[in-house]
């Protein structure tokens, strides 16, 4: 397998939410984004927390019933979470993530978010690794 790191696949540039936005604000950003996770910062890039469509849904679904006070970033992200460094080796990451569910990984430097790494990227890579396997056979 060819050695690369997480930067090399990264998006450096990723679409993120505040903290007090809106549930609105949260669902129409996740649409048209067209990712199912974004991540959550301050104003100093700090990493914060994970929004996810099947959170934005419950708490629609959970207003819309009661009538509940307006709901924020805050009441639907998760802290919970796996976020990886940019010098990590992607086989490494591969090991690490095929366990868990999320298609969303931010990427980090001291607890600041520098990009988001998509699973759809790294599946990228292994496939382009394993078809460099099958050229050497």
């Amino acid at each position: 397998m060819s050695t690369k790191t997480v930067s090399q696949i990264m998006n450096n540039n990723p679409i993120t939410l505040q903290c007090h936005t809106s549930l609105t604000d949260i669902v129409k950003t996740l649409i048209s984004s067209q990712q199912s996770q974004l991540p959550v910062i301050n104003k100093q890039k700090k990493l914060l927390g994970m929004v996810s469509l099947v959170g934005c849904q419950k708490a629609l679904l959970s207003s819309a019933y009661h009538c509940d006070k307006p709901v924020q970033v805050d009441n639907v992200m998760t802290t919970s979470f796996s976020a990886f460094n940019a010098d990590e080796d992607l086989s490494e990451v591969a090991i690490k993530t095929q366990h868990l569910s999320d298609n969303i990984f931010p990427v980090v430097k001291e607890d600041k978010l520098i990009g988001i790494m998509k699973r759809t990227d790294l599946l990228t890579h292994l496939q382009n690794n394993l078809s460099l396997c099958s050229q050497k056979q």
